[in-house]
Parts: C-alpha cells; structure tokens; sequence
C-alpha cells in the first residue's frame, strides 16, 4: 500500500514546480534529486547524504513539526585549535557568510541552513540552494585551512 501512494505522489509533483508540503517526504526528495541527477544516498530513515562531486557534501534531513528541511555537515577542527579560535572562527562565519551557519560541538565546526516548507516547497529553490549551501561550506573549510 505505500510503494502504491509513493508512486502515486511522485508523479503528481514531478512535473510541477511546487511540491505541497505532505509531499515532502525522504522519498520524494530522493525523486527529484534524481531527476536533477545529484548523486545521494538514503541514510537510515531520517535523511539523505548528498555526495555529488562538485558540491561540498551534506545531509538533508527533514522536521516535519518546524516545516523545514535542514541542511547540515560539518568540518573537522584542525589540531592545535583551541575553543575560543574556533568560536571566533564561527562568528566570523556568521557575520561574513549568508550561508551557511557555523556553530562548534566537540572538535567540530558544523555549517547548518533551515529550508522553511511551510505549505509547500518550490524544487527550483531547492535545487538552488543545493548549490549555495555546498558552496558556502566548501569556503568555510577553505578558510578553515587558510
């Protein structure tokens, strides 16, 4: 019954450019990033890691009760780094950078972006920001490195 309905939706939506939000699923996303040809792959239940060359990888993870789709990943601290240099290293992130947010856990810095869903979601926006984020990260490690 369900590979039924996920068959069904798929293609009410994959012609069209909005996706109404109860469509917004694993699977769907799957769906599109397959036709936009974005090699991913489906991790466990709860998300989509995105590893198509080119593109700084990340996963995508979807939170029904807030609307959004999150975007996040994250960079290993280089050693020697002390808390505080990767705090202001994060600041400096958040102040220079739209995209992404930077935060610190543990030795990571990890570049997070909300995607709000609310009633639907427009896959050109997506597929766009895909791309933004990716690159946003991937000049977050760069200057991580520098």
């Amino acid at each position: 019954m369900k590979e039924h309905n996920l068959m069904n939706t798929s293609q009410l939506f994959m012609n069209s450019e909005l996706i109404p939000e109860k469509e917004v699923t694993l699977i769907n996303l799957s769906l599109i990033l397959e036709q936009a040809s974005f090699a991913h792959i489906l991790e466990e239940e709860d998300r989509i890691y995105l590893n198509e060359d080119g593109i700084f990888p990340f996963w995508i993870r979807i939170f029904d009760s807030a609307h959004i789709l999150a975007f996040s990943t994250y960079i290993k601290a280089p050693e020697g780094k002390t808390e505080e240099e990767l705090l202001k290293f994060c600041n400096k992130i958040n102040q220079d950078f739209l995209v992404p947010s930077a935060y610190v856990r543990d030795d990571r810095i990890w570049c997070f972006m909300p995607l709000y869903i609310k009633d639907h979601l427009q896959k050109s926006h997506l597929l766009r920001l895909i791309r933004y984020f990716g690159d946003g990260c991937k000049k977050v490690s760069d200057q991580l490195v520098c």
